[in-house]
């Protein structure tokens, strides 16, 4: 009995999905536009779900899912009594329904969905909401009704069904709400109001931009995002900031890299009317975006770091390496951000920066890094990843590391360059005390003319030989200048290339933008699935043994291993990217597989 009232439950979720035949069909019905145009005024927010069939037939049938299928870490999820019932239960809804989940998903939530947040009607009780779903036809919502009205008798006395007033039946679920089943249509809500509110709507439809979307949030949305997208959602910023009576965004914030990378954005999102995020899932990638409006250019004089105004604007970039693993590039007015942090920070967060500045005054001695240091530094900072050979050794580290470069614009490039190269030979000095402490050999360091660029960097006297190197041995630092850039590397061999790259990138392709341009992208980070497998690959024995530790065979750890190799592989790069707009900041997080 406990068995059967359980699958009567389970098939009362259903009733989320089903229909009957007594309603009128809407003209509104065959519509492709948002269903907010149907939801009542004063939403604080939507999220809306549209075009879904397409995208669930492509998952449904894609060689990604059936690579996860025939994984080692799917066959030992199957082992788990949390998956074998959830697959019991799969098996029992999908003989009751007559069809896979895949099938009832692409048929019954295929089209579109709503759901419509509403402040609370009771002081201090969760907010109120209305659910709108719109199936592909009302005739395989009363082929389900008909499999199914025979198993709600198992829910007892909490579930009552009768018809609805203006047409369709009425289903009311004690402690859930009311259910209204009216064609295509379904509508959910614990709110009486809010229900017959959206009934009303949908059974007297007004023009496309009526209803909620007249709403200065969903309207600006909608203007500067369209409505087409498998996932959207609205934020109402203006309206969730009257209901609090005060900004929920805070005006400081609590992690200065946080402040770094974004902190011009949320305070834009302050004051815009709206945040949206939209999802869109195309043949082979994705589009993650966050959108709030507004012109950057107005923000306060505290938040101008973040909005840069010389002509030429740095374009946030990375230099295109024969392997890249990952590149981050930020454009900032640094010097200005760190003189405003008192205005942009959290007051707890002010003394860890005199903490920073008395260790870097060990490499800087004499430099006070506000005033005389991030001046001359220009307005763009870059690093980047990529693998290396070591040649630098006779043999590889245990642990093999990828190498690491931070590329610095230059400001004043004579200037910086010397205090640069002197936090470079500090670097350097201080790694030579730590040399005995860790049991490798000291540092020598040398220079030479690679193409016309001088490059200094730290050589042993003696090449370090074996097959497993300690950690440190990843790093053979270097350093040189091109033009007006100044590079970091953790290893020679990547110094190299980004001296080749940095010159053939200063001739054949713009590092700047104009600030008339509609498009500013002052972020910008990639990250390669692929060339991370590779990574992961080369430290294979490293994996398999914490495995090991972990309780499991190596045979085990290696087929593991394996299929997340395959699966990385089959990755394209994914980036994520910051542009503001003259009319509004994006930022967007894109990816995809081959």
């Amino acid at each position: 009995m406990r068995m059967t009232r359980s699958v009567g439950w389970f098939f009362l979720l259903i009733l989320f999905v089903l229909g009957s035949q007594t309603g009128r069909t809407e003209e509104a019905a065959s519509g492709n536009g948002s269903l907010a145009a149907y939801l009542p005024s004063g939403a604080i927010g939507t999220l809306e779900t549209a075009k879904l069939g397409p995208l669930i037939e492509r998952i449904e049938t894609s060689g990604a899912l059936q690579m996860v299928l025939d994984s080692p870490q799917w066959r030992e999820a199957l082992k788990q009594d949390q998956v074998q019932k959830a697959l019991a239960g799969k098996a029992l809804a999908e003989g009751q329904l007559g069809m896979s989940l895949w099938q009832f998903a692409k048929t019954y939530l295929g089209d579109r969905m709503i759901l419509g947040v509403y402040p609370p009607s009771q002081p201090g009780a969760q907010p109120d909401g209305v659910i709108i779903i719109r199936v592909n036809d009302a005739a395989s919502l009363t082929r389900l009704w008909d499999r199914l009205t025979p198993l709600i008798p198992l829910a007892g006395d909490r579930v009552k069904i009768g018809d609805n007033a203006g047409g369709g039946r009425l289903i009311t679920i004690d402690d859930v709400g009311q259910i209204v089943v009216r064609d295509r249509w379904i509508v959910i809500s614990k709110v009486k109001s809010l229900l017959d509110q959206t009934l009303q709507n949908l059974a007297n439809p007004a023009p496309a931009n009526s209803g909620l979307l007249q709403a200065a949030a969903w309207k600006e949305m909608g203007t500067q995002l369209g409505t087409d997208h498998h996932v959207q959602l609205c934020v109402n910023v203006a309206g969730i900031t009257q209901l609090a009576g005060h900004r929920f965004i805070p005006s400081k914030l609590d992690n200065p890299v946080l402040s770094l990378l974004v902190g011009g954005y949320l305070e834009l999102a302050a004051g815009s009317p709206y945040l949206g995020i939209t999802l869109d899932i195309h043949e082979n990638h994705f589009e993650l975006k966050s959108t709030v409006a507004g012109n950057p250019k107005q923000l306060d004089a505290a938040h101008r770091p973040f909005v840069l105004e010389s002509e030429p604007v740095p374009r946030a970039d990375v230099p295109p390496l024969k392997s890249p693993l990952n590149g981050f590039s930020l454009t900032r007015d640094f010097a200005k951000w760190y003189r405003n942090r008192e205005a942009l920070l959290d007051a707890s967060l002010l003394p860890n920066f005199d903490k920073f500045e008395t260790g870097l005054a060990t490499f800087l001695p004499g430099r006070d890094l506000g005033e005389e240091v991030l001046p001359l530094l220009g307005q763009r900072l870059t690093i980047v990843a990529t693998p290396q050979s070591y040649t630098h050794l006779k043999g590889k580290p245990g642990v093999q590391l990828p190498g690491f470069a931070l590329l610095l614009d230059l400001a004043k490039p004579a200037e910086a360059n010397d205090v640069l190269n002197l936090f470079f030979q500090s670097v350097i000095l201080i790694s030579n005390f730590q040399a005995a402490q860790e049991g490798r050999q000291p540092f020598v360091l040398s220079s030479e003319a690679y193409h016309e660029t001088q490059i200094a960097f730290a050589k042993y006297v003696k090449q370090p030989e074996g097959a497993n190197l300690p950690i440190s041995y990843n790093f053979q630092p270097a350093s040189a200048r091109v033009g007006n850039r100044y590079v970091f590397a953790t290893s020679l061999e990547l110094c190299r290339e980004l001296v080749d790259t940095l010159k053939a990138e200063s001739t054949t392709a713009p590092t700047s933008q104009p600030t008339r341009g509609d498009a500013v992208r002052d972020l910008y980070v990639e990250l390669s699935p692929a060339i991370g497998a590779d990574m992961l690959e080369s430290n294979a024995q490293i994996l398999i043994a914490q495995n090991l530790q972990q309780g499991k065979s190596a045979e085990q750890s290696a087929q593991e291993l394996a299929a997340l190799f395959r699966i990385l592989r089959q990755l394209t790069p994914v980036t994520f990217s910051s542009t503001r707009h003259a009319d509004r900041w994006v930022l967007e997080l894109r990816g995809g597989w081959k």
